[in-house]
């Protein structure tokens, strides 16, 4: 992504510029601990000393993207509030739909009115159709047991849109909750039930408590459906199906209704994530009473509803989602919820405001000639992937040569104007909001993909790497300090966003990349002896993550963050080889007395500046592909010879690592 500051020699480099700024966040930094000991601690152990997590917070983050993002919306709105907008402009509608959310008393004054017409239509179900066809249209809404996610190239077929099917439909974070006897498990489901009791009072259920264990015994039954989270998302098991075959392989939902009301066109297929779920779910449908899902989807919808509800149901959703389940002591400020409500209804109405304010094109030029950069340091490398064989590597160079990549935001922006936005009507507008999303992904079915139309918003903190399309998504959000500075130098800048970018490109060649091809197309082209070796070094490595606490008496799961692990660790070695490839032969600069290498590792170690509290750590490690922040840093550092080389690491170090042990990839 980055540019070279200047193309002349580093010899003359001082007669022409004045020396970048590193990106290091020098104030960060702990003197008392040396990388050599821990990286992570050394990047960041000022941070981590000073630092306190709010009370309305269950992590806290060095660098609080999100929260620069909210700083820079909340401007722009409250610009906008100052001058009379059209009505019917998006401008309006960013402003009626931001005050909506944060108008409490309007909110308190509503009750449960703006929920009626859902709830109504709960009590009138009577039958199994009936029931899959509210399902259908609380898509975009609610997540039922099996829900709908729209936007993506189908798996066979990469030219074509293809809705896909997920399990879903529990209100505790992951099937481990419900079926785990780990005390804190327990306790979450202690505290849960308790939730589903006050949801049932609040609404006027004549036996809350029974109704609190009939909802929680169901969703126990679901749980027992579920797919485990480590296995959840393999494409090997995605098959695509239509309505007459659902009801074949999966009878008990009826397929046809709910696939109506979802709005997908007759006769289209659908990607099934999970086929083992889809079909012990289905059968639930039948199998359990109507009364007790009518119960189960009005206490589900007032649990998704109850932020924008009245206070007790506010308080209630706060007792167990911020405080069991998040260990918050206080609620978010409603102000930061809005603005978080706000980007997500109105993301690319807000984007095109944004990038013209904070998102220069030459930003977006440098990160383009960042991530060239890093795909030939690819093609060179991919080579060396110990797993891949000769005939595997051929269809890695190819994918390598047609990756692309989104950077920053999209050449047209999404259009708005069939979204209704009633000013004082926060959770109308909310639902409608999430229902013309999904109106508008369910429309592209079957459609030619648009390979310029984004699935992700330019003001998301994040990114990733669509094996479909064979291209990696970068939002402008992300592309911010820490990950990338354009006042920054390179070695802090590859440490940053680079081995971000690397972590992206590295997807293409794992056990999901493996079974995608060059064009998208879902085809394993590797060979038995590349999927034994690729399983041998997966298997070593997951060893090695499932040997580490991150809890008192609870460990990462190396099996569930595998994938990202191998990521993490291709990642940086990549961004490390593309970093030497950037410098030309020239000798990195010494900036603040650390060397190019030295800021590189410390830079990619203050990315994960991280403080979560134990309630939060647990929920991720149930369900999460990542490790923990700690380990992001650490693990990958000390598998570079670099790394060692950079910080003149010895036997006795905490992080020294024999060089036979280190895991090589590119």
């Amino acid at each position: 992504m980055r540019l070279r500051p200047c193309r002349l020699p580093l010899l003359l480099l001082a007669a022409c510029i004045t020396l970048p700024a590193a990106a290091l966040d020098t104030a960060r930094l702990d003197p008392a601990t040396r990388a050599n000991d821990d990286l992570f601690r050394a990047a960041n152990g000022a941070w981590l000393a000073a630092t306190a997590i709010p009370a309305e917070r269950s992590e806290v983050y060095g660098a609080d993207l999100p929260a620069s993002v909210n700083a820079r919306v909340r401007a722009i709105v409250d610009g906008l509030r100052a001058h009379p907008q059209a009505p019917g402009s998006i401008e309006r509608k960013l402003v009626d739909f931001h005050d909506s959310m944060r108008d409490l008393a309007a909110i308190d004054r509503a009750g449960l009115a703006p929920l009626r017409a859902q709830l109504d239509a709960i009590d009138a179900i009577r039958t199994v159709d009936d029931l899959a066809r509210w399902q259908g249209q609380a898509q975009g809404i609610l997540k039922t047991p099996l829900w709908l996610w729209g936007g993506f190239a189908d798996f066979k077929d990469p030219t074509r849109n293809r809705v896909l099917v997920m399990q879903g439909g529990l209100g505790l974070p992951e099937r481990d909750y419900y079926l785990g006897q780990d005390a804190r498990l327990l306790a979450a489901r202690a505290a849960y039930l308790r939730y589903l009791e006050t949801l049932a009072q609040l609404a006027g259920e004549p036996q809350p408590q029974a109704a609190a264990r009939r909802v929680l015994a169901l969703e126990t039954r679901l749980a027992q459906a579920h797919v485990p989270a480590a296995e959840a998302m393999n494409p090997a098991h995605v098959r695509s199906l239509d309505a007459h075959q659902l009801a074949q392989r999966a009878p008990g939902l009826a397929w046809d209704a709910f696939l109506q009301a979802s709005a997908i066109p007759e006769g289209h297929a659908v990607n099934v994530v999970q086929p083992a779920a889809a079909g012990a779910i289905a059968a639930l449908q039948r199998e359990l009473p109507l009364d007790d899902w009518k119960l189960y989807f009005h206490l589900r919808l007032l649990d998704v509803s109850a932020p924008l509800l009245p206070a007790p149901f506010r308080a209630a959703h706060f007792e167990f989602r911020g405080k069991a389940l998040g260990g918050l002591s206080v609620p978010v400020p409603q102000d930061e919820r809005a603005l978080d409500a706000l980007t997500e209804a109105l993301g690319d109405g807000l984007g095109a405001l944004y990038m013209a304010r904070h998102f220069p094109p030459g930003h977006k030029a440098r990160v383009e000639a960042m991530t060239a950069q890093l795909q030939r340091a690819a093609s060179e490398a991919v080579v060396h992937i110990p797993w891949l064989g000769t005939q595997a590597r051929k269809e890695a160079q190819a994918k390598i040569a047609g990756m692309r990549a989104k950077v920053g935001y999209p050449a047209t922006w999404r259009d708005y104007g069939m979204l209704a936005i009633e000013p004082g009507d926060a959770l109308g507008n909310r639902n409608r909001a999430r229902r013309h999303e999904w109106l508008r992904l369910v429309a592209l079915s079957g459609t030619p993909i648009e390979r310029g139309a984004w699935a992700m918003s330019p003001l998301e903190a994040n990114a990733f790497y669509d094996p479909m399309l064979n291209e990696i998504n970068l939002p402008a959000a992300i592309l911010q300090a820490p990950f990338f500075d354009a006042a920054a130098d390179e070695a802090s800048n590859y440490g940053g966003i680079g081995a971000l970018i690397a972590h992206e490109i590295s997807h293409a060649f794992d056990a999901t990349g493996s079974q995608f091809d060059s064009r998208g197309v879902q085809r394993d082209w590797w060979t038995a002896a590349d999927h034994a070796a690729f399983d041998a070094f997966g298997k070593g490595l997951a060893a090695r993550f499932d040997a580490l606490e991150a809890l008192p008496g609870t460990r990462v799961n190396g099996r569930l963050t595998l994938s990202e692990n191998m990521a993490d660790l291709m990642g940086l070695q990549l961004a490390w080889r593309a970093y030497q490839h950037a410098l030309g032969g020239r000798p990195a600069p010494v900036i603040g007395g650390r060397s190019g290498a030295q800021r590189f590792f410390l830079a990619y170690a203050q990315q994960w500046a991280v403080k979560r509290r134990d309630e939060r750590t647990l929920q991720l490690l149930t369900s999460d592909p990542h490790a923990p922040p700690g380990l992001r840093a650490n693990f990958p550092a000390m598998q570079l010879d670099a790394f060692h080389d950079a910080f003149g690491t010895h036997a006795g170090d905490a992080m020294y690592l024999p060089p036979a042990a280190r895991l090589r990839v590119w």
